[in-house]
């Protein structure tokens, strides 16, 4: 669901974009839709010398940072109209996958080794260890403990994509994938 924005670290995500400078006002081109994977935006800057990049910056912060307050204003309220609950569903549903999925491979992995036989989840390195592979398939989104520690503040940087219209930026979000899909999403359809 949404593949434009990974997470990264605990609070660091990663959002594809594709600009359009050169508009009146700086905006969402296109309400988000789960399929998406790139956040379609309007840059209100010239391509010239970095401005588009700096108005791009300057416009994520500024949508991510007035979400962030409505959300902690009115947590209930805000989400009702995103797509928050299927995300909350799928992500502990695949992490619950993900957890399953590594308990029948640690019990095979004991069965295997008493019995001299490997198995395809298992592949030995050319210093005796061994390596879990994951087979090609994509990882579970991170599930973060109670405990977690996330960034202060909302800051967000430009990492790739300087010069084209693709580009990739880092926003740290003191709060979940979901939580910061909410807010994507309910400024897009404003």
């Amino acid at each position: 669901m949404f593949p434009f924005l990974t997470e990264q670290q605990p609070g660091g995500f990663l959002i594809r974009v594709h600009a359009k400078p050169g508009a009146r006002v700086s905006a969402f081109a296109a309400p988000l839709a789960l399929h998406h994977t790139e956040v379609d935006l309007r840059i209100a800057a010239p391509p010239v010398e970095g401005q588009a990049n700096a108005e791009l910056v300057r416009f994520f912060e500024e949508v991510v940072e007035q979400g962030l307050r409505e959300l902690q204003r009115d947590s209930t309220g805000f989400v009702e109209g995103t797509s928050y609950a299927q995300v909350v569903a799928a992500e502990s549903a695949a992490a619950e996958t993900q957890l399953c999925t590594s308990d029948s491979v640690e019990r095979g992995d004991k069965k295997s080794q008493r019995k001299g036989k490997g198995r395809d989840a298992i592949s030995s390195a050319s210093n005796g260890q061994k390596i879990k592979s994951s087979g090609g398939k994509a990882s579970a989104p991170a599930v973060h403990p109670p405990g977690e520690v996330f960034p202060a503040r909302v800051d967000v940087t430009l990492v790739r994509g300087g010069t084209s219209r693709e580009k990739t930026v880092l926003a740290l979000f003191p709060g979940t994938r979901a939580q910061l899909l909410a807010i994507l999403e309910k400024a897009s359809h404003a």
